[in-house]
């Protein structure tokens, strides 16, 4: 029994040996599903090279590292830009007096005035701080997650906002203040003439009377029961600057005798301020800025002096569209003024 054993095994792992007449009677009837090698090779993968691997999961941690940061500063953005409807803001009231500071909170509705030794650091819930000079009043009017609002009656601050446009705005004597995501400075004065300067974005200022959009790097006007002045480059010369005002504070008559002046005095970089003149001014004046406007920097193609003259003012908003003014909307730009002020 044993010697017929060996023989069957030593067939099993030697097909030349003698089988036993079952197994080779079972081999036949399965032979058609015999494996053959020729029409089913044995394909194993590729093995990736090691510089190939490495590449790949670098990637794939750099697209989740960008997909962390997303949303961990959409979620910041989301928190800084949200606030309690009526929580009061934090401010440091500064004494020149005595060279103390005190520590206190903003509340809706009440006013703030600050003698001529003290100033104030306020923060504009999470989305910016504005330092208030001395001999300023002021009240917080409203706050929650969408508008901030505060009554400036007098005095001069300076503000750092980086936010949507129009979610803080200053309520004048004059008119509205909005900010439209910039760094500015605002005086309002004992007539109740509002002043801007503009140092980053855009400021809008309106009234019952019209608005006035006011770029980085110029300064405009708000009166009590006028229009809000057409903005005026900060370098532009003292002769040019006052004539612009003053032919807007004086009506028609003063600014046709300050006419001469500003159209000799004006510079390519001021078309922007001509262009504005020229959309609130009388007909024969209009003409005579917007011809002097082509001079220093022609209109584009499509745009006329006659059409816009004749009423066109789409033409007029054409040509402003070419001047070296960035985008109203385009506050996320200034990425800077997010950072704390100095």
């Amino acid at each position: 029994m044993s010697a017929e054993n060996d023989r069957l095994d030593r067939y099993l792992w030697d097909p030349s040996a003698t089988p036993d007449p079952e197994v080779r009677a079972l081999e036949q009837r399965l032979a058609s599903a015999r494996f053959d090698p020729r029409r089913h090779p044995l394909v194993l993968p590729r093995l990736s090279r090691p510089g190939v691997v490495a590449f790949r999961t670098a990637i794939a941690l750099a697209v989740a590292a960008v997909a962390i940061v997303a949303v961990g500063l959409t979620a910041y953005w989301s928190w800084r830009w949200s606030w309690t409807a009526g929580a009061s803001w934090a401010a440091e009231i500064h004494n020149s007096s005595d060279n103390t500071t005190l520590r206190t909170r903003i509340a809706v509705d009440t006013p703030l005035q600050l003698g001529e030794t003290r100033s104030a650091r306020v923060d504009i819930a999470r989305i910016g701080t504005m330092n208030v000079a001395p001999e300023s009043t002021f009240t917080l009017a409203e706050t929650n997650s969408v508008r901030h609002r505060v009554v400036f009656d007098r005095g001069s601050v300076s503000v750092r906002i980086w936010a949507p446009p129009g979610m803080f705005a200053f309520r004048t004597p004059g008119g509205t203040i909005r900010d439209l995501g910039c760094i500015f400075d605002l005086a309002v004065g004992p007539d109740g003439t509002s002043r801007v300067r503009v140092d980053t974005g855009w400021v809008q200022m309106d009234n019952d009377f019209g608005e006035s959009l006011v770029p980085a790097g110029a300064s405009a006007e708000m009166r009590r029961a006028a229009r809000p002045g057409v903005p005026i480059y900060l370098d532009a010369s003292d002769v040019f600057a006052t004539a612009i005002r003053s032919a807007q504070n004086g009506g028609d008559a003063s600014e046709r005798r300050e006419l001469d002046t500003i159209i000799r005095t004006a510079r390519r970089r001021d078309v922007l301020t001509l262009l504005m003149l020229a959309n609130v001014s009388a007909t024969d004046i209009k003409r005579v800025l917007l011809e002097r406007a082509a001079e220093l920097r022609p209109a584009p193609t499509g745009v006329s002096v006659d059409a816009i003259v004749a009423g066109d003012r789409d033409q007029l908003w054409k040509w402003h569209a070419t001047l070296d003014l960035p985008p109203v909307k385009s506050w996320w730009r200034n990425w800077r003024d997010a950072l704390p002020g100095r």
